[in-house]
């Protein structure tokens, strides 16, 4: 059971105390709607001049009929059923053109455009609802038709004027049922502009969200959101190589394994500002926070030549409770796992390297409106190489392990969308340069000396990078590949030359690893004898000593 902090509390119990949208008052010219659940909460408010907005709801005085709790586009019948509470408000310039807030149980939609009402030629109405209608002077009330759309393009703003919009979302329940920052005036709106709102709203939301992570970490243990774990076979290409010259048959194999572990814990939030009629949006910003550990190990071994590449590898994919306005704005996110290896090999090699990153505390505001935060940290990581001694060797090799957020983004019905991409890309990688050298001699201590069976340079080393970016247009609030660098960091894990100065001189270094990395050529069997793999380096390197 999850136990969160007084501070946490302190900070949702404002925001819970009461929701923005209240069912016992009408909504005559501005309304609200809310979302509440488990998985989050969001409230969105409409705005216009008082002909343009309107209620069919009990608060209005007005009793459904019949309706269909899972239409969008309909015709209901309804009837008045207490003039008192301002059933004639939506008369005022016409019914047509007036956007009203429907009832929980009529339609999938919270508002809909009213196209045209008429009297309706059903006018039965049954007994358990006849006796709730409240009719002083005994007269018998008028059942009418109504058709509702949804369709927002199709509504002309000049007859009753702009309907403006003010969303706000959080994956936290509680946190967004209602506005963390009011939403301004026209007036404030002409004279501020909407970003300050939109800043705003979403800092307060990452606020909680900071909190909550922090209760998350101290509170539960063993269980996330965000949980992968798995063993992948990224490539294994297996030859039977017939005897050539002074090379016996054998049976050659290249492959590449990596055991990959993910665990997390993510929560976002949204805010949004513009108009339903006509319908479009000028602010937009998504907030995401994350803690999580990726770590894995990369296991590679070969006794075959040539270059090889298993391309971009799903792994894992899941959805993430979303948050949905129905036909004015959705937010559906994914966590994904995916993975990719390529090397280019002339040598008898085995590699085992660990990948171990802990990410703290990472914010993202997309687009760009405050400095990315977060701690990235490596961990300690067990290392080992064998290669063959005595041979010329260019070699390099390159694993991807790749945890994604996406957060697809749905707005005006599905008329406008894009993805908001956040990846994780913690790889490892081996620069190999090796000449022929003579074999190895015995040391003073009687142990053998490596360095004079190696000739060249050996660099392994971990990286991790962050980036977010988006796939498409947005309205104007951002364009396709809009992106923000969070981190990006290589690290030495293991770096050494050997033998003599010419052998060190031939070298390529980390410049050659994009080319030879761009081919994938195969495997194929060997044209000279490799030899058995001798250790170079098995030693365990501490995370601590990446960040010195």
């Amino acid at each position: 059971m999850v136990k969160f902090s007084p501070l946490l509390i302190s900070a949702l119990l404002p925001l819970a105390a009461k929701a923005a949208n209240d069912w016992s008052q009408p909504c005559f010219g501005e309304c609200n709607w809310d979302i509440s659940s488990d998985s989050g909460s969001g409230t969105v408010r409409v705005s216009g001049p008082q002909a343009a907005v309107s209620d069919i709801t009990s608060a209005a005085g007005w009793m459904i009929m019949d309706c269909d709790a899972n239409a969008e586009d309909q015709d209901i019948r309804l009837v008045c059923q207490d003039p008192d509470k301002g059933c004639d408000h939506i008369e005022n310039g016409g019914a047509a053109g007036t956007l009203v807030r429907l009832p929980n149980n009529c339609g999938s939609v919270p508002f809909a455009v009213v196209t045209r009402d008429w009297v309706h030629k059903d006018q039965s109405i049954s007994a358990s609802k006849r006796s709730a209608i409240v009719r002083r002077d005994g007269s018998q009330p008028v059942v009418k038709g109504m058709s509702l759309a949804t369709n927002w393009s199709a509504v002309d703003p000049e007859e009753k004027g702009n309907i403006t919009l003010f969303i706000t979302g959080s994956s936290v329940s509680g946190a967004a049922n209602n506005f963390t920052v009011e939403p301004p005036s026209s007036a404030a709106v002409q004279k501020r502009g909407l970003g300050s709102w939109l800043d705003d709203s979403l800092k307060g939301l990452s606020k909680v969200n900071s909190l909550l992570i922090g209760d998350f970490n101290k509170n539960i243990s063993k269980s996330s959101p965000l949980d992968f774990e798995k063993d992948i076979p990224l490539f294994d290409q297996k030859i039977d190589c017939p005897q050539k010259g002074n090379v016996p048959a054998f049976s050659g194999e290249a492959k590449v394994d990596l055991e990959g572990k993910v665990k997390g814990n993510v929560n976002y939030g949204v805010a949004a500002a513009g108009s339903i009629i006509p319908p479009k949006l000028d602010k937009f910003g998504l907030f995401v926070g994350l803690d999580a550990d990726i770590t894995g190990t990369l296991g590679l071994g070969a006794t075959l030549e040539g270059s090889i590449s298993s391309g971009k590898i799903p792994l894992f994919e899941t959805g993430i409770p979303g948050l949905d306005f129905p036909k004015i704005l959705s937010i559906g996110p994914t966590f994904s796992v995916n993975a990719e290896a390529a090397a280019s090999l002339d040598a008898n090699l085995d590699m085992d390297v660990d990948l171990a990153y802990s990410v703290k505390g990472l914010q993202l505001f997309f687009p760009p409106s405050s400095d990315p935060a977060g701690q990235y940290t490596p961990g300690d990581s067990n290392l080992k190489l064998s290669v063959s001694p005595n041979v010329t060797s260019h070699g390099q090799v390159a694993a991807h392990l790749i945890p994604s957020l996406a957060f697809g983004i749905s707005a005006i019905g599905g008329k406008v969308k894009a993805t908001v991409n956040l990846d994780l890309d913690a790889d490892a990688a081996l620069d190999l340069s090796l000449t022929a050298a003579a074999k190895a001699s015995a040391a003073t201590n009687g142990q053998k000396d490596k360095g004079a069976a190696f000739g060249g340079c050996v660099d392994i080393t971990s990286g991790l990078a962050v980036n977010a970016g988006a796939d498409a247009d947005f309205f104007s609030i951002f364009k396709k590949g809009t992106s923000v660098p969070l981190f990006q960091k290589t690290f030495d894990l293991f770096k050494k030359c050997f033998g003599d100065t010419s052998a060190r001189r031939a070298y390529t270094g980390r410049a050659a690893r994009a080319a030879l990395m761009s081919r994938a050529d195969g495997a194929i069997c060997p044209t000279s004898l490799l030899g058995s793999a001798a250790s170079i380096v098995e030693e365990k390197v501490a995370g601590s000593s990446l960040t010195r």
